[in-house]
């Protein structure tokens, strides 16, 4: 079953992952992009850019700027894993290095809008 883990940033804690006290942090992350590579259970994932750059399109013809209005957090970034089971999905967002931001993780639909 194919799971979307969502990073959630904030400005301080991409401050955090891209300074100088970030290494730690990236080594973490990237052992365990290697485990799930080397496991076949990767299927993707990419970081996003800066909220700054985000457009909102909604029902009508407004396009702000921002992901969210006064968001603290933002969506920094995903993983698309195809895992046995839910809590496989769970134990990888548990390990991921955090830095006070929650992981979101949630089950893909399938084609016939199956879980």
């Amino acid at each position: 079953m194919k799971y979307m883990l969502m990073i959630y940033d904030n400005p301080e804690t991409r401050a955090v992952f891209f300074g100088d006290e970030g290494a730690p942090l990236m080594a973490e992350m990237d052992a365990i992009m290697a485990e799930l590579q080397e496991s076949g259970e990767l299927v993707t994932t990419h970081a996003l850019a800066d909220p700054a750059s985000t457009k909102v399109v909604r029902t009508g013809p407004v396009v702000t700027d921002g992901p969210l209005a006064e968001a603290k957090e933002h969506f920094g970034g995903f993983l698309i894993v195809d895992v046995e089971s839910e809590e496989r999905a769970v134990e990888i967002a548990a390990r991921w290095p955090k830095v006070n931001t929650p992981m979101e993780v949630r089950p893909l639909l399938g084609d016939g809008g199956d879980v």
